[in-house]
């Protein structure tokens, strides 16, 4: 790797010198600042790593197999390292084999032969410092780069990189032993508030759409070491005076999300690299906790421009818990600090919802009437009569002006998204849904887990075909209706207990049990607070059904008491390859199957459980619904585009019949 020139601050020179994609170049502040780019789609992914080098013991090589794997899948641009780089006192020298024994040949991964920006840990300090900060370990492998505090400019993210150890007070007046190396940090006071205010002007000019600080020690934690006080009282008011989204540490050997009760700040820990400390947890101040993890693993870290997906796993590659944060364009940083969802404005209008529900506003007509389209388990590049379904559902979105296209899951064949880049989402989307009636947002509530579920969820996709919004759970409200729509898939216990030969990507899910007790807590409140006239909830299984499927018992005895409580008019699905209408004798609630959109399941029906059956047809098609204030019409079509089945609804205002 070329030598790096440092610019002298009194010079008008900026010298930029590239490597790996990496420039350095000058800044107004001391900071040095490094261009990272981001993918050529405008997206940004990472791992974060912490308290590793342990020349591949206590699983720290276990670990770097995992982070290969999800290295690959995810095609990172670089890897963060939170310090604690080289156990149990740094390294000896520039020559000390333990930088080739406990990095170089470790992180062998293909995936991992990117940029490692790195710094410092109280481990570190404890051994020679400098030879870390060394340009000569650069020339042993290429992809090291530790300094003490810098800046990465990855376009739509800057991370600001901070040397904590110093601010620790402790390390100065009782070392307990160790020897630490402060070459280079001179009076502690004078180099820690250079070092703040060189901090906050640098995120204070900071333009990017995410900012992230890195340090050693943690702010917030729960771990063995806890908070570090000196953090809280000096880093922590600074990070929230300047809009800072994710604070990213090690020290503590474990991972955790704590939410910031203060401001939007999100507080993680990955210090998991190699030796953890099982069962050592403080149980006091766990305010904002959101999940803790006592044994081996890392972080991976997706960004957009709008979202972002922060995810942990174990050293065995499981995925233990996820964050899923969007930036919302015209509030941008200023939510209230109880929500750590934030929205994104695409196409529509984002509100933020009491719940942890996003919303999205869809306006009616200016009668205020609402007609839409309900089609479900298409995607099949214009196979198995897709391309024929699609023609009509263009012909009667015309006739009836439809206002957006509801898709009920089971979006792509056989095994969804493979990337965001999949040309299967153009040749089984965009390609064949193409009548001008059509031209509407499509909201997909449910994707499909045995592929890429972080494709189809992608706001990149809408890049490529605008109509496209695929979301797990979200409430779509058009005036006088509001449909909820709510990802079943994770209900269903078969999936994770009996998957067969089939992968499911669970990432954003798991712990399972905590997602799905938030779902509905979540669904429960905002049906509660809902003032719309017709109540929809949308999920991809059924909760009543004598198709291939039938019914989803898990549903039925965990979903089905929410909707009959709440007064909920109809339940929307697809799965079963089929058209159906089925009514509730205990309810109102009606169930309607869409599941037509290519290949169908003829013969394929329970004919032993048809109480409230009121049509089934086991062939191709789609749905309709026109509503206004006092009535519903759902319509059923065939292949064809013939009328098969349909009724009314009715209600007075605001009173469910």
């Amino acid at each position: 790797m070329a030598d790096f020139i440092f610019k002298n601050k009194s010079m008008a020179l900026v010298l930029v010198i590239c490597s790996f994609g990496l420039c350095l170049v000058s800044t107004n502040a001391e900071l040095q600042r490094f261009e990272q780019p981001a993918k050529t789609e405008g997206t940004l992914s990472f791992l974060v790593l912490g308290d590793w080098g342990r020349k591949g013991a206590f699983n720290q090589s276990e670990v770097a197999v995992q982070m290969g794997r999800v290295g690959e899948k995810m095609d990172i641009d670089f890897v963060v390292s939170t310090g604690d780089n080289f156990y149990d006192n740094g390294l000896t020298g520039k020559q000390d084999r333990a930088f080739v024994e406990s990095f170089t040949q470790i992180y062998t991964a293909n995936s991992l032969q990117k940029q490692w920006y790195s710094v410092l840990g109280n481990h570190d300090y404890r051994g020679n410092a400098e030879a870390q900060l060394s340009r000569q370990l650069r020339k042993i492998d290429s992809r090291w780069l530790c300094l003490r505090s810098f800046i990465v400019n990855a376009e739509l993210a800057e991370i600001f990189f901070v040397d904590t150890t110093p601010f620790v007070k402790s390390y100065f007046t009782d070392a307990e032993g160790h020897t630490y190396d402060w070459r280079g940090i001179g009076s502690p006071r004078d180099y820690i508030a250079n070092l703040l205010k060189d901090l906050k002007l640098a995120l204070s000019e900071s333009k990017a759409k995410w900012k992230i600080v890195v340090g050693h020690h943690a702010i917030r934690s729960i771990g063995h070491h806890g908070d570090t006080e000196e953090l809280v009282r000096r880093l922590h008011p600074i990070l929230k005076a300047n809009n800072v989204d994710f604070y990213m540490n090690g020290h503590d050997h474990c991972l955790e999300h704590i939410s910031d009760t203060e401001s939007p700040i999100q507080f993680l820990t990955s210090g998991a690299g190699s030796k953890a400390w099982r069962g050592d947890i403080k149980e006091q101040n766990r305010d904002g906790l959101k999940f803790f993890y006592d044994g081996q693993g890392f972080m991976s870290v997706q960004l957009t421009q709008n979202e972002a997906e922060i995810a942990f796993y174990d050293v065995s590659g499981n995925l233990k818990s996820s964050l899923f944060q969007d930036i919302m364009a015209s509030f941008s940083h200023h939510f209230s600090s109880m929500s750590i969802v934030w929205m994104a404005c695409f196409h529509v209008n984002v509100l933020c919802a009491l719940s942890d529900l996003r919303r999205i506003d869809q306006p009616a007509k200016e009668d205020g009437s609402v007609s839409f389209l309900v089609v479900g388990d298409w995607g099949r590049k214009g196979d198995y009569n897709q391309s024929n379904v699609a023609f009509q559902m263009g012909r009667i979105g015309e006739e009836l002006s439809i206002d957006f296209v509801v898709s009920t899951g089971d979006n792509f064949y056989e095994d969804g998204l493979r990337g965001i880049k999949d040309p299967v989402f153009e040749k089984s989307f965009s390609k064949i849904y193409t009548a001008k009636s059509l031209q509407k947002q499509w909201y997909s509530g449910n994707h499909d887990y045995r592929g890429n579920v972080k494709a189809q969820l992608s706001p990149s996709l809408r890049s490529i075909d605008s109509r496209w919004i695929c979301l797990r759970s979200f409430i779509l409200n058009a005036e006088i209706v509001e449909l909820f729509f709510i990802d079943t898939t994770p209900f269903v216990d078969k999936y994770f207990l009996k998957p067969k030969h089939h992968h499911y990507d669970w990432r954003g899910v798991m712990p399972r049990q905590h997602y799905l007790s938030n779902l509905l807590k979540d669904l429960e409140s905002a049906l509660q607070d809902s003032n719309a006239n017709w109540k929809i909830v949308v999920g991809h299984h059924p909760i009543r059904s004598i198709g291939h499927h039938g019914e989803t018992k898990e549903l039925k005895k965990q979903l089905l008491p929410l909707l009959a409580a709440n007064n909920v008019d109809m339940y929307i699905n697809g799965h079963d390859h089929c058209l159906e209408h089925i009514t509730s004798n205990t309810s109102q609630v009606q169930f309607l199957t869409s599941g037509g959109g290519s290949k169908a399941w003829k013969g394929d029906i329970d004919r032993l459980n048809k109480g409230g059956v009121k049509f089934f047809y086991d062939g191709q098609g789609f749905m309709s619904l026109e509503l206004r204030q006092t009535d519903v019409k759902i319509v059923f079509y065939d292949v064809f585009g013939k009328v098969l089945h349909n009724f009314n609804l009715f209600k007075q205002l605001n009173t469910a019949i």
